[in-house]
Formats: structure tokens, C-alpha cells, sequence
């Protein structure tokens, strides 16, 4: 009977002993907060005989089972619309927003969503991943899971520069979909989009990746700014308005992307959309979730995408160079203090890649460095002369600051994401103003997302008037709640808008 006694003791300690590594090793792989996959929640070879059919067809019924009700609708409700250009109309406005209809496009009512789009379930405990422009301007966000419930969802944070924003919903034993690594996505793969096209729920396209690191030059036109980061996945998988934000999974039922743009100038699917890679859209939710604010990190570097014959030929004529079209990012401004400077950088490098991985285009460039936080350390292997060489840079963020900052620690100029300055005598008399302050330079943050440019010059903030720069953080420092900022666009125009500081 003690032998029995013993043994039993035994077996458990070895459990616990066996658990607890287990768990270690599990804390290791997984990430801070949303689920990967890791190798033991993959498809089998025996599972992946269940991909195709008896006829030989593929067949996705076992994926979009455990996937499907991971994905919502998401209701925008606004009474807000703007009549400038947004370059989003070409990817998901319906064809009745263009020419002369757009004009007459009546105000919205806030019984009535102004815009669908999807989103897709990223924890059990309500966490929700869109893109940003299908909540833009939003005064509520409704979720609607493909059984039919619905909740008020919060905003937790965007992010412009990369076009995703993180909902959540008061709910628990949520259905979602794991993460997968998209540096492992390879070109021809099979792939499926689900979403709420046309806000028909639960729909579901497939097709292939068609090609990666795409760049579509369309959130640097919404954003206006520069560090905005694009490197989709192109793939054929039929994606129409309404799928905006929704799921892009592998044929193992993992997330790979989240669909973001069709290539269209009517709004509608005729071949190809584009994805946001997960990888990116894990950084970017990871950091809004733990510190407040997306954590951008910057090489420090301006240039040129070698692949671009056209843009070189014009370079090398400029320049009395004779510099080949070929893979690889060509320097032509190492800005000062920033990493790549501290590091020896020079203009004319060309990078071949970074921690490894080829640079063939500015988008490989934007994505590695935008999965970084300032701090990282990046090995760059250029060529300078004809001569391989390699360096080790620590990134930085546009402060030159290494050292990551919650929200709390950021002066609100910086969520504001701008830099101000006095505004001359000589264009308060152009405007017919007494004050004001100009914005000098606009980056990722609350300003470029409620359209705010370079040149900008803002009068109020809730109904302060700003004279100096540091007016700004004076009204904002320790300010919670609704948002009002009165500007004149560069064009002369009174421009009112707001957002909900937290």
C-alpha cells in the first residue's frame, strides 16, 4: 500500500515538473497577448488529406467550420462625412460615391451606420482587429458576431500608418483565429478571405497568394505621412466592399493577413486585393494593447527602391552615376542622430538586407523595420564601393529616443503625432488672423487620422486659442474626454474636426 502511496506522489510530482517546463516553453514561443499557432495546432498530413475532395477539388469545409464565426460584422456610425478626396473611395466605396452622387450624398444619421466593414476576433475575451478607415470618425462601433449578437464595441487605439485599429467587446469564450508567422507565406498558395461583402455575413472566397510586398501608395495618401508602412500580400481571392478588415487565412485555418484594399476604380472586385500581413498587424495591436500607442521604430534613412528603372535613370543622371537596376534600397539622406547615422551610414549605401532577410523594395524595407521597436538592434548588410559591408544599428524613435514609452509618458504633441511652430506675422495677415499654429511636420497620430496635413494651421483647441507651441500640451497634459480642433487648411478653408483623448 506505501509502494502504491509513493508511486502515486511520484507520478504527480513528475506531472507538475513536466506542466510547469511545458508551460515555460509555451511562454516562450507564444506572444504577449494573441495567440499564435504553434506546430502542435497545425493540420497534419492526415488532416491535409481532408483539403481536397473526392473529385480531386479543393475542399476548405473543415477550415471555414472552426474559422468562420471568428469573423464580425463592424457598423460604423457616423454623422461625419468629408467631401475632400480619400483615396479609400477607389477601394471601398460603392459606385454610387463617385462624380456629381458624391455631392449629393446626404448627412448621415446616427441610427444609421455610415459605413460596414468586417473585423476578426482575436481572443476569447473580446479583442478585435479592423482597419482604421472602417472606424474613422466613428461616434459608435457596433459588432455583430455571425450568430447574430450584438455589442457596443470600444475604440482601444488605430493606427494610420499601417490602417488597423483594435476594438473590444464586453464578452468571454469568444471564437477566434490564431496567428500565423506570414514571413513563412509563399506565392501560390491557397488562401481564403472571409468577411461581409456588400454586408452579406459570413461569406467566404478563396484563391491564391498572387504575389508579396506590395505597395500601394494609398495609406501615405490618407495618412499624409511618410512613415506610413505598406507590404501587402496580393492575392485573387474575390474581396469586395465590406470585406474591409476581415480575415485572410491559410489553408491550415491561421490568420496570414487582414484584407485591407481591392485594385479597382469602381470600388467593386475585378481580380485582385491586397492584406496587411499578420505579423505587422500583431506588433501593432500588441503595442496599442500594452503601451497605449503603436511603437515605431525608424532606420533613420531616406531613398530610393532599386528595382524602379525609371526613378534610377533619372538618379543617375542626376548624380554622373552609373548604378545598375537591381534588388535593394539605395540611400540618398542619412538623417542626423537617428540610428543609421550613429551607425556610419552614408548616402549611396545600398542595402541588401537586414537581419538576414533581402531588402528587394522599399516595402521589404518599411515591413522589417516596422515589426521593430526603438531599442532593437538591426544588422544591415550594404554595399559601399563595390564592397560588402555590414552594421549593426540601433533604431530609434523620431525623438531619437531608444527607450519605449507608454502613453502616459508621452507628451500629448506626441499622440497628437506633430510638430508646431509659431506662426509668422506675415501669414496671420495672408488668413486675417490674429493667432495661431502652424503644424511643421505631421506623423502617425490623432491628427493625420482626422486629416490634418503639413501647413495646417490650428486655431483652437477646444475653444482655446493656441498662440505658441507649447499651447498644446498646456490645454491637452492630463486632459481626458472629447476633442475639438478648429483649422485652416492651406487652401483657406475653416476646418473643424475632433477625436476622444483617453
Amino acid at each position: 500500500m506505501k509502494k502504491i502511496v509513493f508511486y502515486i506522489v511520484l507520478s504527480s510530482i513528475m506531472s507538475s515538473i513536466i506542466t510547469i517546463a511545458a508551460y515555460k516553453q509555451y511562454a516562450k514561443e507564444e506572444p504577449l497577448f494573441f495567440p499564435y499557432t504553434s506546430s502542435k495546432k497545425r493540420l497534419t498530413s492526415s488532416d491535409s488529406s481532408s483539403l481536397v475532395s473526392s473529385a480531386g477539388y479543393p475542399d476548405f469545409t473543415r477550415i471555414v467550420s472552426k474559422t468562420i464565426h471568428a469573423v464580425v460584422n463592424v457598423k460604423n456610425y457616423s454623422k461625419k462625412y468629408n467631401n475632400q478626396f480619400d483615396p479609400f473611395d477607389f477601394f471601398f466605396g460603392f459606385p454610387d460615391d463617385f462624380g456629381n452622387n458624391r455631392e449629393k450624398k446626404p448627412q448621415r444619421n446616427n441610427d444609421i451606420p455610415g459605413l460596414h466593414g468586417s473585423g476578426v476576433i482575436l481572443s476569447p475575451d473580446g479583442y478585435i482587429v479592423t482597419n482604421n478607415h472602417v472606424i474613422k470618425d466613428a461616434e459608435k462601433i457596433e459588432i455583430t458576431l455571425s450568430d447574430q449578437r450584438t455589442y457596443k464595441a470600444e475604440l482601444i487605439g488605430t493606427d494610420p500608418s499601417t490602417d488597423i485599429a483594435l476594438l473590444k467587446i464586453n464578452e468571454t469564450n469568444l471564437p477566434f483565429i490564431y496567428f500565423s508567422d506570414s514571413n513563412k507565406v509563399q506565392v501560390g498558395e491557397w488562401v481564403l478571405a472571409i468577411g461581409n461583402p456588400f454586408d452579406l455575413n459570413s461569406t467566404v472566397t478563396a484563391g491564391i497568394i498572387s504575389a508579396k510586398n506590395r505597395s500601394l501608395g494609398i495609406l501615405r495618401g490618407e495618412t499624409q505621412s511618410s512613415s506610413s508602412i505598406e507590404s501587402f500580400f496580393q492575392t485573387d481571392a474575390a474581396v469586395n466592399p465590406g470585406n474591409s478588415g476581415g480575415a485572410l487565412i491559410n489553408a491550415n485555418g491561421e490568420l496570414i493577413g487582414i484584407n485591407t484594399a481591392i485594385s479597382s476604380a469602381s470600388g467593386n472586385f475585378i481580380g485582385y486585393s491586397f492584406a496587411a500581413p499578420s505579423n505587422l498587424v500583431a506588433k501593432v495591436i500588441q503595442d496599442i494593447k500594452k503601451y497605449g500607442t503603436v511603437q515605431r521604430a525608424y532606420l533613420g534613412v531616406r531613398g530610393m527602391d532599386l528595382s524602379k528603372t525609371e526613378y534610377l535613370k533619372a538618379y543617375n543622371k542626376e548624380t554622373h552615376k552609373n548604378i545598375k537596376s537591381q534588388q535593394g534600397f539605395l540611400i540618398g539622406e542619412v538623417f542626423e542622430k537617428s540610428g543609421a547615422s550613429d551607425a556610419g551610414l552614408k548616402k549611396g549605401d545600398i542595402i541588401k538586407s537586414i537581419d538576414g532577410k533581402p531588402i528587394q523594395n522599399v516595402a521589404d524595407l518599411s515591413f522589417i523595420v516596422g515589426t521593430k521597436h526603438p531599442g532593437d538592434k538591426v544588422k544591415v548588410n550594404i554595399i559601399r564601393n563595390k564592397q560588402k559591408i555590414i552594421f549593426h544599428v540601433i533604431l530609434k524613435d523620431l525623438q531619437g529616443r531608444t527607450k519605449i514609452r507608454t502613453k502616459e509618458e508621452m507628451t500629448p504633441s506626441e499622440l497628437l503625432g506633430a510638430i508646431f511652430e509659431p506662426l509668422s506675422q506675415e501669414s496671420k495677415k495672408d488668413f486675417g488672423i490674429g493667432y495661431g499654429i502652424r503644424i511643421k511636420e505631421i506623423r502617425t497620430g490623432r491628427l493625420s487620422a482626422i486629416g490634418l496635413e503639413e501647413g495646417d494651421i490650428i486655431l483652437s483647441i477646444n475653444g482655446v486659442r493656441m498662440k505658441k507651441p507649447n499651447n498644446v500640451d498646456r490645454v491637452l497634459t492630463k486632459y481626458s474626454g472629447d476633442v475639438t480642433i478648429k483649422s485652416i487648411k492651406q487652401n483657406g478653408q475653416v476646418y473643424i474636426a475632433g477625436f476622444e483623448m483617453n
